[in-house]
C-alpha cells in the first residue's frame, strides 16, 4: 500500500500594488506631524486641513499662534515632497489685538476695585481730593 503524498506549494503573499496602497487623511496627518516634530516643532502643533492637490497630499499644520506649516506627502509611496513653514498674515490671526482672556481679566479687576471702592466709601475720601 502506498501513500500519495500532495505537494503544496508554499503560499507566498502577494505584494500590494501602490495602486492598491493608498494612504488615508489620518495616516498622511501623523506623517506630517512626525516629521514637524522631528524637525524641532513640538509644541502648540495642531492639524488644521488636509486636501489632496496633483497626486500629493497637502498637509497644513498651525505651529502656535503665528506659524503654518504645508507639508505635502506624495499618496502613493508617502515620501515627504515638499514643505513649508511661513508665518501667518495679520488677516488669519484674530482680528480683536487683545486675547478675550485679558479683556476677562481686566474687567475682573475693575469690578474688583470697584467693589473695594465702593465697600471702605473711598469714592467720597477720591472725590473731595479733585
Amino acid at each position: 500500500m502506498a501513500i500519495a503524498r500532495e505537494t503544496v506549494a508554499p503560499t507566498v503573499p502577494q505584494k500590494a500594488s501602490p495602486e492598491t496602497k493608498l494612504l488615508n487623511a489620518q495616516q498622511v496627518t501623523s506623517v506630517a506631524l512626525a516629521f514637524l516634530k522631528s524637525l524641532g516643532h513640538k509644541r502648540g502643533v495642531k492639524p488644521k486641513h488636509v486636501f489632496i492637490e496633483n497626486q500629493r497630499y497637502v498637509v497644513e499644520v498651525e505651529i502656535g499662534k503665528k506659524i503654518l506649516a504645508k507639508v505635502q506627502i506624495d499618496t502613493v509611496t508617502s515620501e515627504i515632497k515638499e514643505y513649508a513653514i511661513e508665518k501667518k498674515t495679520e488677516e488669519e490671526t484674530t482680528s480683536l489685538p487683545v486675547e478675550p482672556k485679558a479683556i476677562l481679566i481686566m474687567v475682573g479687576v475693575s469690578m474688583a476695585v470697584s467693589l473695594v471702592f465702593a465697600i471702605l466709601d473711598l469714592q467720597t475720601i477720591l472725590s473731595g481730593l479733585f
